[in-house]
């Protein structure tokens, strides 16, 4: 759209495809395929307008595309142009906007799940000094249906900030090796390390999920069991071959 911008979707041919479903002005969606590990799902990059009353109307067209594929996993991500919640917020009014009222009732409606930011949760800044500063996360990543069936975890990684007022935001998709069947077991030797519960209170406030009570712990659980997971490698690493290794040495 000339120099006032526009949407795009790159991908790189030589580890998935990109198929187009649905062009429309403020958004573009289409079929990202991976051929290593044969990931599939429907991929729709936003743009939300300013005007609340254009935001209601993609919403609403959102709503329509997500209604004609019930039965794919859908990934819906990038600028919102809207908060939901006072949370999402940092300076100035802390009052929320009628615009975060209709996004709110949108995610709901449509039963998504916010893909969870590592770390800081602001991807806006508008750039000044102290008590006129205001940063807001205007940006994230949601899935759609079939969450449940797939072998691998996502989290989105807010990058460094370059020209713009928008912090760029990653999806990151890890592929999960171990068996479906293999439970989690809480270790004892863990509290070994007495700095274990510092990260698990932090992993647990950090992480937001919306629907109800029950949804809410079930949601946190599996991410931090996955986080002790690799807190376990991180710090005790791989204890039958250290076990091997003091056996030769003995």
């Amino acid at each position: 759209m000339g120099a006032s911008g526009g949407l795009a979707i790159i991908w790189d041919p030589r580890f998935s495809s990109f198929s187009p479903l649905e062009i429309k002005q403020n958004w573009r969606g289409g079929i990202v395929a991976s051929y290593n590990n044969k990931i599939r799902f429907n991929l729709i990059n936003v743009y939300g307008p300013i005007q609340n009353k254009d935001k209601a109307q993609v919403w609403l067209k959102l709503e329509a595309f997500l209604g004609n594929h019930p039965n794919e996993v859908c990934i819906i991500g990038r600028d919102f142009n809207t908060v939901a919640k006072v949370e999402d917020k940092r300076g100035g009014s802390i009052k929320l906007p009628p615009a975060a009222v209709d996004f709110n009732s949108w995610i709901n409606r449509n039963s998504l799940l916010e893909i969870q930011t590592v770390e800081n949760a602001f991807t806006w800044n508008n750039r000044r000094i102290g008590f006129c500063n205001i940063v807001e996360k205007l940006d994230r990543f949601f899935i759609h249906g079939g969450i449940s069936e797939l072998n691998y975890t996502m989290e989105a990684e807010i990058l460094p900030l370059p020209g713009s007022a928008h912090f760029p935001l990653q999806l990151n998709i890890l592929i999960v090796h171990s068996p479906r069947n293999c439970p989690f077991k809480f270790e004892s030797m863990w509290f070994r390390d007495d700095n274990i519960i510092n990260p698990i209170g932090h992993w647990w406030n950090s992480l937001v999920f919306s629907g109800s009570k029950m949804f809410i712990v079930a949601n946190k659980l599996k991410l931090i069991k996955r986080k002790l997971l690799e807190w376990n490698r991180e710090n005790f690493g791989n204890i039958f071959d250290k076990k091997l290794l003091i056996e030769k040495g003995s």
